[in-house]
Protein backbone atom coordinates (compact mmCIF):
# COMPACT_ATOMS: atom_id res chain seq x y z
CA UNK A 1 0.00 0.00 0.00
CA UNK A 2 3.31 2.69 0.58
CA UNK A 3 4.84 1.73 -2.55
CA UNK A 4 1.15 2.53 -4.36
CA UNK A 5 1.28 5.98 -2.65
CA UNK A 6 4.73 6.76 -2.88
CA UNK A 7 3.53 6.27 -6.98
CA UNK A 8 1.15 8.22 -6.89
CA UNK A 9 2.64 10.63 -4.99
CA UNK A 10 5.38 10.67 -7.93
CA UNK A 11 3.49 10.54 -10.83
CA UNK A 12 -0.14 13.16 -10.16
CA UNK A 13 2.66 16.02 -9.67
CA UNK A 14 4.32 15.12 -12.86
CA UNK A 15 1.18 14.80 -15.05
CA UNK A 16 -0.33 18.12 -13.74
CA UNK A 17 2.71 19.67 -14.72
CA UNK A 18 2.90 18.37 -18.02
CA UNK A 19 -0.63 19.58 -18.81
CA UNK A 20 0.56 22.69 -17.64
CA UNK A 21 3.63 22.89 -19.40
CA UNK A 22 1.75 21.85 -22.79
CA UNK A 23 -1.01 24.75 -22.42
CA UNK A 24 1.45 27.68 -21.02
CA UNK A 25 4.04 26.84 -23.70
CA UNK A 26 2.23 25.69 -26.24
CA UNK A 27 -0.45 28.91 -26.19
CA UNK A 28 3.13 31.57 -26.05
CA UNK A 29 3.88 29.83 -29.52
CA UNK A 30 3.31 31.96 -32.70
CA UNK A 31 1.58 30.75 -35.73
CA UNK A 32 4.15 30.25 -38.82
CA UNK A 33 1.19 33.12 -40.73
CA UNK A 34 2.37 35.16 -37.78
CA UNK A 35 5.80 35.36 -39.27
CA UNK A 36 6.99 38.64 -40.46
CA UNK A 37 3.74 40.92 -38.69
CA UNK A 38 3.98 42.32 -35.25
CA UNK A 39 0.61 42.77 -33.48
CA UNK A 40 -1.07 45.69 -32.26
CA UNK A 41 -1.82 44.30 -29.17
CA UNK A 42 -0.77 40.96 -27.78
CA UNK A 43 -1.86 39.14 -24.64
CA UNK A 44 -2.07 36.11 -22.74
CA UNK A 45 -5.89 35.35 -21.52
CA UNK A 46 -8.00 32.93 -20.88
CA UNK A 47 -11.04 31.42 -23.58
CA UNK A 48 -13.79 28.86 -24.72
CA UNK A 49 -13.34 27.07 -27.65
CA UNK A 50 -16.79 24.75 -28.54
CA UNK A 51 -17.27 24.11 -24.74
CA UNK A 52 -13.63 23.52 -23.71
CA UNK A 53 -12.23 26.12 -21.47
CA UNK A 54 -8.88 27.66 -20.58
CA UNK A 55 -8.19 30.09 -17.79
CA UNK A 56 -5.68 32.98 -17.98
CA UNK A 57 -2.83 32.54 -18.94
CA UNK A 58 -3.14 29.54 -21.11
CA UNK A 59 -4.56 31.60 -24.15
CA UNK A 60 -2.74 33.62 -26.55
CA UNK A 61 -4.74 36.44 -28.23
CA UNK A 62 -3.07 38.61 -30.66
CA UNK A 63 -4.40 41.56 -33.06
CA UNK A 64 -2.67 42.19 -36.77
CA UNK A 65 -3.39 44.97 -39.43
CA UNK A 66 -5.59 41.62 -40.84
CA UNK A 67 -6.32 39.04 -38.85
CA UNK A 68 -6.61 38.03 -35.17
CA UNK A 69 -4.38 34.64 -33.74
CA UNK A 70 -5.19 32.57 -31.14
CA UNK A 71 -2.92 29.34 -29.82
CA UNK A 72 -3.50 27.72 -27.05
CA UNK A 73 -1.68 24.39 -26.74
CA UNK A 74 -1.14 22.83 -30.03
CA UNK A 75 -3.88 24.83 -31.52
CA UNK A 76 -3.20 28.10 -33.75
CA UNK A 77 -6.13 29.52 -35.24
CA UNK A 78 -6.17 32.75 -37.54
CA UNK A 79 -9.21 34.68 -37.78
CA UNK A 80 -9.17 36.95 -41.02
CA UNK A 81 -11.12 40.39 -40.31
CA UNK A 82 -13.02 39.50 -43.45
CA UNK A 83 -14.33 36.32 -41.64
CA UNK A 84 -15.75 37.77 -38.02
CA UNK A 85 -19.01 38.75 -38.76
CA UNK A 86 -19.13 40.34 -35.35
CA UNK A 87 -17.22 41.31 -32.02
CA UNK A 88 -18.27 41.46 -28.87
CA UNK A 89 -18.23 42.13 -25.05
CA UNK A 90 -20.77 39.63 -23.53
CA UNK A 91 -21.71 38.47 -20.04
CA UNK A 92 -21.03 34.97 -19.02
CA UNK A 93 -21.25 33.12 -15.68
CA UNK A 94 -18.69 34.77 -13.77
CA UNK A 95 -17.20 37.41 -16.34
CA UNK A 96 -17.51 39.34 -19.66
CA UNK A 97 -16.01 37.34 -22.82
CA UNK A 98 -15.14 38.85 -26.17
CA UNK A 99 -17.29 36.46 -28.26
CA UNK A 100 -16.34 36.30 -32.08
CA UNK A 101 -19.00 35.16 -34.55
CA UNK A 102 -17.37 33.93 -37.60
CA UNK A 103 -17.34 32.09 -40.51
CA UNK A 104 -14.07 30.03 -40.54
CA UNK A 105 -14.61 26.45 -40.21
CA UNK A 106 -11.18 25.50 -38.68
CA UNK A 107 -11.77 27.99 -35.63
CA UNK A 108 -14.11 26.71 -33.38
CA UNK A 109 -17.89 28.26 -33.72
CA UNK A 110 -17.53 29.09 -30.04
CA UNK A 111 -15.08 31.66 -29.04
CA UNK A 112 -14.89 33.77 -26.47
CA UNK A 113 -11.66 35.39 -24.69
CA UNK A 114 -11.09 36.01 -21.61
CA UNK A 115 -9.50 39.56 -22.69
CA UNK A 116 -8.78 41.91 -20.18
CA UNK A 117 -8.20 44.54 -23.02
CA UNK A 118 -11.51 43.65 -24.61
CA UNK A 119 -12.50 47.63 -25.17
CA UNK A 120 -9.18 48.45 -26.68
CA UNK A 121 -9.60 44.79 -29.00
CA UNK A 122 -12.54 46.44 -29.86
CA UNK A 123 -11.62 49.45 -30.76
CA UNK A 124 -9.14 47.72 -33.02
CA UNK A 125 -11.34 45.60 -34.62
CA UNK A 126 -14.21 48.58 -35.38
CA UNK A 127 -11.07 50.73 -36.83
CA UNK A 128 -10.35 48.21 -39.49
CA UNK A 129 -13.84 47.25 -40.17
CA UNK A 130 -14.90 44.88 -37.97
CA UNK A 131 -18.69 44.76 -36.98
CA UNK A 132 -18.45 45.08 -32.86
CA UNK A 133 -20.94 45.12 -30.33
CA UNK A 134 -19.40 46.71 -26.84
CA UNK A 135 -22.66 46.21 -24.61
CA UNK A 136 -22.31 43.39 -22.03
Amino acid sequence: MEVIFSVISVLVPIVVGGVFGYFYFGGKKKSPLEAGHTPQLEEQAGGRFDGFNLTIPFVRHAIYDDFVAISYGKNKHILRFSEIAEASIKRHLFSKGLTYRHSNASVPTECIIWSKNAPRVLEILSSNGVLVQSKA
